[in-house]
């Protein structure tokens, strides 16, 4: 075992049922990625076709094995095991690995269940359908797959919490990780609201933080109460002064008409001015980037952001959400931290 790689000698499989909903399988997947990343041998079981996108595919299987075993062949040599509901019916808890992790939509007493359901409607179940968009049009779903692969990387943290813990040998223990349960805590903020009377919903080009035209594509406004005074400062727009915006109250009061007046101003400058004007008011402006102008941002370069996938450099995706340090480089992070 070594710092990089601590679960080398790790046999992990990844077994999902060919009847569970897609999200389960991007989500093992993401699992088994990080896994496999970090020094173990992750085996998929051969599924059924999906039909996923070869990038997701490509960025899902670096690193691991496709098996064609029976589930008992596979299960039978491995010491951790992704699996869903339906496989661990079949298998009982005592045809599973030592640890494993069972996926599911809902979770509780329906993580087991068969109901028709996917990631589009567990999203909806936790409110995130609520959160953007205008309220006149059909709900926005999040892009790509960040629902699954967000329980995916909660899956791996039960796991990592399982084969650290200091349990007597061969007691097996059971990560149970569900996709509404980690959506809802994605959307931790709308619990409490629960006891309103009228829920919040989507307020469209009322919204107090927009995405904006600007000169050369797109900017996202954000600003918090004490970054007023800078946003007018960057902005040099003299309408920006007027009474009816002094307060946060009178703001949100006239927030169409706030909203038309900076993206005016946004108009007249491309998105690396706004950038500029950002970084020299410490203001969270947000310009919306292509993906190629993504990879090619200096910052995103210096953090390594962006990774090779396969032997083709050309072909690269955002690097895994997590690093394994030695003490050697968590040492020098904590004094850099502590430097800055």
């Amino acid at each position: 075992m070594t710092a990089r790689r601590p679960y080398a000698g790790l046999t992990v499989a990844e077994v999902i049922s060919d009847a569970a909903d897609d999200a389960l399988v991007l989500a093992a997947g993401m699992t088994g990625r990080i896994l496999a990343d970090l020094g173990a041998e992750v085996i998929c079981r051969q599924g059924r076709e999906r039909g996923f996108d070869d990038s997701t595919e490509l960025f899902l299987s670096r690193g691991k094995t496709r098996s064609n075993e029976s589930v008992g062949e596979l299960l039978a040599r491995a010491g951790v095991a992704l699996v869903d509901g339906a496989v661990l019916l079949e298998r009982g808890r005592a045809g599973l690995p030592t640890v494993t992790a069972v996926l599911s939509l809902f979770g509780g007493a329906l993580a087991e269940c068969d109901r028709p359901a996917s990631a589009f409607t567990a999203a909806a179940s936790a409110g995130l359908l609520a959160m953007v968009g205008d309220p006149q049009r059909e709900p926005l779903r999040l892009g790509g797959h960040q629902e699954a692969f967000a329980l995916g990387l909660c899956a791996y943290g039960g796991v990592a919490a399982a084969l650290a813990s200091a349990r007597p040998k061969g007691v097996p223990v059971t990560i149970r990780a569900s996709l509404l349960e980690t959506l809802v805590w994605l959307n931790w903020k709308a619990v409490p609201l629960e006891g309103y009377d009228v829920l919040p919903g989507r307020t469209g080009a009322a919204a107090e933080w927009q995405v904006l035209r600007c000169a050369d594509g797109y900017a996202v406004l954000v600003y918090q109460e004490p970054d007023w005074p800078r946003l007018k400062a960057a902005l040099a727009e003299p309408a920006l002064g007027e009474p009816r915006f002094s307060t946060r109250a009178s703001r949100l009061a006239y927030l169409v008409e706030l909203a038309a007046i900076i993206e005016r101003r946004f108009l007249t400058l491309t998105r690396r001015e706004i950038h500029g004007l950002a970084r020299q008011h410490r203001l969270p402006l947000g310009p919306v980037w292509s993906p190629t102008e993504a990879f090619d941002e200096p910052h995103n370069q210096a953090r390594g952001l962006f990774e090779p996938l396969g032997v083709d450099p050309g072909v690269q995706a955002p690097r895994l959400p997590l690093a394994w340090l030695d003490q050697a480089a968590a040492r020098q992070a904590e004094i850099t931290v502590g430097a800055a």
